[in-house]
């Protein structure tokens, strides 16, 4: 169905053929299996029948959303072959002449433009980005296989499609697609990462909003044509989200080993995915007419992308095969229900308390820390008021790293070094124990410290990173009162 209005239309979910009681199934059954999601938002024939966003994550938040990035990188080949700039059988070291260190091999030399987009490329793995040119390295790695011949998950593949584009248009991609794509979908604000040579990083680096994320879906879903334009070529969307090359061979697996297209997982009940690092979701099941999209950080799991799409699968999809698809009665109380849950939906916090006796003990006292990875030599905890905070001590500097008692307080985190906002809370989980949960914006990063005060004056803060820039490097911070 197409879209009209320049915002989606939003409808109840049993407009839709959802219950809204299966939409509050899922979020419960998330929260259960404890799977940190952002945001989710859930369109059938084109119209938001439910969306989540998960306090301090709002609506408008550029959210990360890591390989989803090379589904639009995807989609901008598509819009390039339309418009007659490339074909799917150029070969792709022919396009950079320049870079060739020597004779290119044999195998680099017979891989196209397809075999890019199928991540059947002449490596196994993604190649060196540790350096200026990443297409550089890409092309003069000694390759693996011949191409179009296995799958195998090549991030600098997909960046090399952007250097292409970039090298036949003499603009980068996100220039490129904002005209042809992101401005017709009314995406809204959105940027993207860029390699050092200024190529956009065609694997990855988008920001967006949860709603450009599901307008991208629904254009998917409406064979590419928007507002009655045609935006990706006629054939292109069934070509590259078909299943066209077997995955049986790879550890990467999203939804069981269903197949891949150009730069898409195939996935259950005809269905296809765009899939980003940490459970950023664009599903599109056709037969439906659905939409479902999820952001998250559920780097934590090594299957937490399956998590999602497990209870998605159980909740919402199941729910609509109990309707046949067809719209249900209203049911008032579910409806505000579901309502309520959604208006008070927040990042994940154990359910404890928000002060503990130990707290006037431990405000305002200094524990020196033993050599750690962090080179912190030692510590302070403010635990009164409406902010609180550990401050940890460093080359002579003090640094702060803010949180709220049983609340989400803004601030900004000294692990990273990135001097971006951060959001931090944390509550007791027993008299001597205060957990500290501390979410970095972007890049998209968690900390837990579990800070463990001992009867005989000393401290003991177990670390655990989770995102993007640190992950599993779980650390002990151990002191002892000054």
């Amino acid at each position: 169905m197409m879209q009209i209005q320049n915002r989606l239309d939003r409808i109840p979910p049993e407009q839709a053929g959802i219950s809204s009681k299966a939409v509050l199934a899922f979020v419960e059954q998330a929260e259960e299996r404890g799977i940190p999601l952002h945001s989710f938002m859930l369109l059938r024939g084109g119209k938001v029948a439910a969306e989540g966003y998960y306090g301090p994550f709002k609506a408008d938040h550029l959210h990360p959303i890591f390989s989803v990035s090379k589904s639009m990188t995807s989609a901008a080949i598509g819009i390039a072959i339309g418009e007659g700039l490339v074909k799917l059988t150029d070969r792709v070291a022919e396009f950079f002449p320049e870079k060739a260190e020597g004779e290119i091999h044999p195998y680099t030399a017979r891989m196209t433009i397809e075999h890019l987009l199928l991540m059947a490329t002449v490596h196994s793995k993604s190649t060196n980005t540790q350096v200026e040119d990443w297409v550089k390295s890409f092309l003069n790695t000694s390759p693996a296989k011949l191409p179009g011949t296995s799958f195998a998950y090549d991030t600098t593949g997909t960046h090399t499609l952007c250097a292409i584009l970039q090298k036949v248009t003499g603009m980068t991609v996100l220039e490129y697609l904002r005209p042809r794509l992101f401005e017709p979908l009314l995406m809204g604000e959105l940027w993207w990462e860029s390699c050092p040579l200024g190529i956009n990083k065609g694997g990855s680096g988008i920001r967006c909003t949860t709603e450009a994320l599901a307008r991208f879906g629904q254009l998917y879903l409406q064979d590419g044509v928007w507002n009655g334009v045609r935006i990706l070529p006629e054939g292109w969307v069934e070509r590259s989200t078909g299943n066209r090359i077997g995955t049986y061979g790879t550890r990467m697996m999203l939804d069981g080993k269903l197949g891949y297209g150009y730069q898409f997982w195939r996935i259950r009940n005809n269905g296809y995915c765009a899939f980003g690092m940490g459970g950023q979701l664009v599903i599109v099941l056709p037969d439906q007419e659905l939409v479902f999209v999820t952001t998250a950080n559920t780097l934590e799991y090594k299957d937490g992308q399956s998590r999602i799409i497990e209870c998605f699968w159980s909740t919402i999809y199941a729910a609509l095969m109990e309707s046949g698809g067809m719209p249900l009665p209203a049911d008032v109380e579910a409806a505000q229900a579901l309502r309520e849950r959604l208006a008070k939906l927040s990042l994940f916090l154990p359910e404890e308390k928000t002060n503990s006796p130990l707290a006037e003990t431990v405000t305002g006292r200094k524990w020196v820390l033993d050599s750690n990875r962090y080179g912190y030599t030692a510590c302070e905890f403010v635990l009164d008021g409406d902010r609180a905070g550990v401050f940890f001590h460093k080359d002579g500097e003090i640094m702060e790293l803010p949180f709220g008692l049983g609340t989400w307080v803004q601030g900004t985190e000294p692990l990273t070094g990135q001097d971006t906002p951060s959001y931090g809370a944390a509550v007791w989980t027993d008299e001597r124990t205060l957990v500290v949960i501390v979410h970095v914006i972007d890049p998209l990063q968690l900390f837990t410290f579990t800070c463990r005060f001992l009867e005989d004056g000393w401290v003991s803060i177990q670390l655990i990173p989770t995102g993007a820039l640190l992950n599993d490097h779980e650390t002990h911070l151990t002191g002892r009162l000054a």
